[in-house]
């Protein structure tokens, strides 16, 4: 969920099952004075639209601050149509307010749903 992106910087990403408790989690972060142009939503594939290739995103964040394994978790869990919340450039007291903000907002832990699939 998190890593020290470069020199005193941190990001942290966290995935949810639900568009609106994402949404929640974003305005929580802000509300907590987290910057709005720190925090990215990616929203996953919706029945409605025309499938999207979320590698492309990913692929860019590769190297930044995401491993492998986790790129490929996103992507997949993007494609069943989840929402990634990313918050990057933070300095480590926003980064200690923005975790538990994200934890006890209904983020999925991916490693266990992957287990269990």
């Amino acid at each position: 969920m998190n890593s020290e992106s470069k020199t005193g910087s941190f990001a942290l990403t966290a995935f949810f099952d639900d568009e609106y408790e994402a949404e929640a989690a974003a305005q929580a972060l802000m509300d907590a004075g987290i910057p709005k142009d720190a925090i990215t939503m990616t929203r996953g594939n919706r029945p409605d639209t025309s499938p999207t290739d979320h590698m492309g995103f990913l692929d860019a964040l590769t190297g930044i601050f995401f491993h492998e394994e986790q790129r490929a978790a996103y992507a997949a869990a993007l494609e069943r149509g989840g929402t990634l919340v990313t918050v990057q450039e933070m300095d480590e007291a926003q980064h200690n307010i923005a975790l538990p903000i994200l934890a006890e907002r209904g983020q999925i832990d991916l490693n266990e749903r992957e287990s269990t699939n």
